[in-house]
């Protein structure tokens, strides 16, 4: 079992020297890579604890690496924050999720400075004179890890939610990859509490640590130069980047304030906005663009965003999402019956529509219309 530690330690480092390396970093890339640093370093300390107590060892044998299982949890959340841009760095209370590590070793201070002969005799005694204190820090340990993992997951709900508010797909920024890393750690506490064995927790640890480096290295920020660029086109602003977070992200309160936005939309100025917006979709087909979000069109139309989505919401009585890819299945009933099917294929005509995954189309063409593509096909045919 000591090579798989020393197999992940390697690959951890290994990753973290490739994340540091990766251009254009954003903000969850510099979390993701202090918690590496962390996961390598509480690794190392658990090998090194594993030797044969002597007075030469027991230093790193003796309370070294207990405090730093209470950095996962922390940094699991901040991770989640930062990749959903609900994290700010600015903002020092993120410092507050760490008093827990930081106590612990303060608490453990006594036990550190004491010589190796007194460690030695603590060692034989089974930690007789720590055992309330490490009594506490497992419960505290098992409670404080669940919660982390519970908000992380309430995280990514918000996220999923803002999707449809903000984003006409879900492709590259739905982040499914990020709640498999929190059931894979959740699947580690659950060996914590359960099992409490230490080969299996640091085993299924380096297997984490591997697909956490390697999904992390992979992200696709949520707001990429895609839309930056199409903003761009349109004439209007440029997308804000926070000096730290260098993954473009639109900030909506900073967008210059376009025609409605020092005021209350009134009824007059929805129907106009409603208008310029079916005339977009029905000259332009704006739909089309498979990245296209809020921002982005509220640019095409010299609109706030929040008040085309306020619009959107109230006229449609759908979410952005909904609207823009019920357009799109709209489309693609119309072209499908003025093709010749033998020459395209479903997906081809679905691309040119603006679905830009297979997936995607025929997950929002079943919500639209009740039934697969090929059962609608089947249907126009035999009619």
């Amino acid at each position: 079992m000591d090579i798989l530690y020393y197999i992940g330690i390697g690959i951890n480092f290994f990753l973290l020297l490739i994340l540091i390396t990766k251009k254009g970093k954003t903000l969850a890339d510099f979390i993701l890579a202090a918690w590496l640093f962390f996961i390598g370093i509480h690794t190392i300390l658990y090998v090194l604890s594993l030797q044969p107590a002597s007075e030469s060892t027991i230093h790193w044998i003796v309370g070294v690496s207990a405090p730093f299982i209470l950095v996962h949890g922390p940094f699991l959340y901040l991770y989640t924050a930062a990749s959903t841009n609900a994290f700010s760095f600015k903002k020092k209370t993120w410092l507050f999720h760490f008093w827990p590590f930081v106590g612990s070793i303060l608490t453990l201070m006594p036990l550190y400075l004491m010589s190796a002969k007194e460690k030695m005799d603590l060692y034989n005694s089974d930690g007789a004179a720590y055992q309330n204190f490490n009594s506490g820090l497992l419960i505290f340990i098992y409670v404080t890890g669940l919660i982390y993992i519970f908000l992380s997951f309430h995280l990514l709900r918000k996220h999923k939610k803002n999707i449809g508010n903000q984003f006409s797909y879900e492709e590259k920024i739905n982040l499914n990859w990020l709640r498999y890393l929190i059931y894979g750690l959740l699947v580690i506490w659950i060996i914590i509490i359960v099992l409490k064995k230490n080969s299996l927790i640091y085993g299924s640890g380096v297997v984490f640590v591997t697909i956490l480096g390697y999904l992390g290295i992979r992200q696709v920020g949520i707001f990429g130069m895609n839309e930056a660029q199409l903003i761009n086109e349109t004439g209007q602003t440029d997308l804000l980047t926070d000096p730290i977070n260098t993954e473009s992200q639109p900030v909506e309160a900073e967008i210059p304030k376009k025609k409605y936005a020092n005021s209350g939309i009134t009824i007059e100025q929805a129907n106009e906005i409603h208008q310029q917006l079916i005339q977009l979709m029905e000259t332009e087909k704006f739909y089309t663009e498979p990245e296209l979000s809020l921002n982005i069109l509220a640019a095409k139309l010299s609109v706030h965003p929040n008040y085309l989505s306020q619009v959107i919401n109230e006229k449609e009585g759908v979410s952005f999402f909904d609207y823009i890819n019920t357009l799109r299945v709209n489309e693609f009933k119309r072209l499908i019956q003025e093709k010749d099917q033998s020459q395209f294929t479903l997906i081809s005509i679905a691309y040119d529509c603006g679905f830009n995954s297979k997936s995607s189309f025929y997950k929002n063409f079943k919500k639209v219309t009740g039934q697969s593509p090929t059962d609608y096909i089947n249907q126009l045919n035999i009619n």
